[in-house]
């Protein structure tokens, strides 16, 4: 399990940019920067938590492929 308080979902792209952020881990990213859908193409997302069980922190990064 993870603590709710402490998540955050970052979605960038291939420049760095942030393009969203949530720490709500019911609340994912549409695909929409500034209301418009992103480009077709690569963009990473990296979400931090805690356990419940203890302080211990993890980090898990990726990537997600937007093609319409």
């Amino acid at each position: 399990g993870f603590d709710p308080y402490n998540f955050s979902l970052l979605i960038y792209n291939r420049w760095g940019e942030l393009l969203f952020e949530s720490h709500n881990a019911e609340i994912g990213w549409d695909g929409t920067y500034k209301g418009r859908y992103v480009q077709d193409g690569t963009y990473v997302w990296k979400i931090e938590f805690k356990s419940s069980l203890n302080a211990e922190k993890f980090e898990d990064v990726g990537n997600v492929n937007m093609i319409r």
